[in-house]
């Protein structure tokens, strides 16, 4: 496409925004359209001119037009060898800066749409700050979540009812073809849902590198996807990046979706969110949060959605490890459970270490054999793992930990 490249040329001629919204408001459609072809977000090639360029043997001459390739490419109508043949059959090189996503022209998307409004379709999901003691627990209400350990997940159903799952930044995933599948059943239309993709075991982990690693694979379907979804909205809505509809009506309208007919809840599954009451109870969730070993947890305002990153979401995520040398321990007797017979013995409750000159006491994350093996002393010198959630003041003034929580025990020395 010749017009293209003096399209090209013309704009990297200026730095003047001005002028580049001129040279873009003055250019033919077909211009525009490959525009639109290269930054549109929704649009993958799923091949790279690198790949193409380094293979250029591969070559198969057709009629197709530049745009009909790439509608072939985005569709996976063709991939591997046979879409390089394609795209090689071509021999217009104008298609290589198209599937890379950049014409080099010095221009986003936002300048594009400043000249022509609407050419590139925006994409834009609630993004969560970090949590600095800012919320109202009085004034607003406020819901919380485990902070799962996927990777984020958007499904939209068009008015046809077909679903495509989108990661955060819009590109496609193309491994998940049972959650296509499972929203599709149940014939819901015109809908966003906002969620997670996890691999989840018997006993409820998350394997966050197992799926990582699937959703990279080529040419694989995941067998055991569990999309744990936090949020629904209308599609309308979540184009125009705002939404009135408060949290908790969205939520009661996603529970009501779940429940409904054809749901495979093995797959689709609802992230239990529960209503801060005040202090108190924030303080629970972080102790929970420490000593459960999660990654932090989730807060949402119940307003409406913004499709952006605001105080609206916030996540609780203060965990820090350290190694400490053990200084001293205190047992206490505690009733336990051996052998399916209940008794009352001595064992370890908790031990001493020392941060920035200031004794604090470990007390959680030691398991029954630990607290057993331990009681004798044996602990003290030797060098533990400890997490706690942050650095706070005791009632003497003095620094301690916040939900401090043993990780590992070393021995005398850091084993790594």
């Amino acid at each position: 496409m010749i017009e293209l490249i003096q399209f090209i040329d013309k704009m990297r001629a200026t730095s003047s925004g001005t002028e580049k919204i001129k040279i873009i408001q003055e250019s033919s459609p077909l211009v525009h359209k490959a525009l639109e072809y290269t930054y549109n977000p929704f649009k993958q090639y799923y091949v790279t001119s690198k790949t193409c360029i380094k293979n250029s043997q591969l070559k198969e001459k057709h009629n197709f037009d530049v745009f009909e390739v790439l509608d072939k490419l985005n569709k996976r109508e063709v991939t591997g060898h046979e879409a390089i043949k394609l795209v090689n059959g071509l021999e217009d090189e104008s298609i290589y800066k198209i599937i890379d996503k950049n014409l080099d022209i010095r221009a986003g998307d936002r300048l594009i749409n400043k000249s022509i409004p609407g050419l590139i379709p925006t994409f834009s999901v609630a993004l969560a700050k970090e949590y600095k003691g800012e919320c109202d627990w009085v004034n607003d209400d406020w819901y919380a979540s485990r902070k799962l350990d996927g990777v984020r997940c958007l499904a939209s159903v068009d008015e046809n009812g077909k679903c495509t799952l989108y990661s955060r930044m819009g590109k496609e995933f193309t491994t998940l073809d049972k959650v296509k599948k499972a929203i599709e059943a149940t014939g819901i239309i015109n809908t966003v849902f906002d969620g997670e993709i996890c691999l989840v075991d018997e006993k409820g982990n998350e394997d966050f590198q197992g799926i990582m690693k699937q959703l990279r694979r080529k040419d694989h379907q995941i067998e055991n996807p569990a999309y744990m979804i936090f949020d629904m909205l209308h599609k309308s809505h979540f184009d125009a990046q705002t939404c009135d509809e408060k949290l908790s009506d969205r939520l009661s309208t996603l529970r009501g979706f779940l429940g409904g007919r054809n749901v495979d809840l093995d797959i689709l599954r609802y992230t239990e969110q529960f209503q801060i009451t005040g202090d108190d109870h924030f303080e629970h969730w972080s102790k929970m949060s420490a000593e459960k070993g999660w990654e932090g947890f989730m807060l949402r305002k119940d307003v409406g959605y913004e499709g952006k990153r605001s105080n609206n979401l916030i996540k609780v995520k203060k965990f820090f490890d350290a190694e400490y040398k053990v200084i001293d321990f205190n047992n206490e007797e505690a009733e336990v459970v051996r052998d399916g017979k209940s008794a009352t013995i001595e064992m370890l409750a908790q031990v001493w270490i020392e941060h920035k000159g200031h004794r604090v006491k470990v007390g959680s994350g030691w398991t029954q054999d630990q607290r057993l093996q331990y009681m004798d002393g044996s602990i003290v010198g030797k060098i533990i793992t400890v997490q706690y959630f942050e650095e706070t003041h005791n009632q003497e003034g003095g620094i301690s930990l916040r939900f401090p929580t043993v990780k590992h025990v070393h021995g005398d020395k850091r084993e790594l």
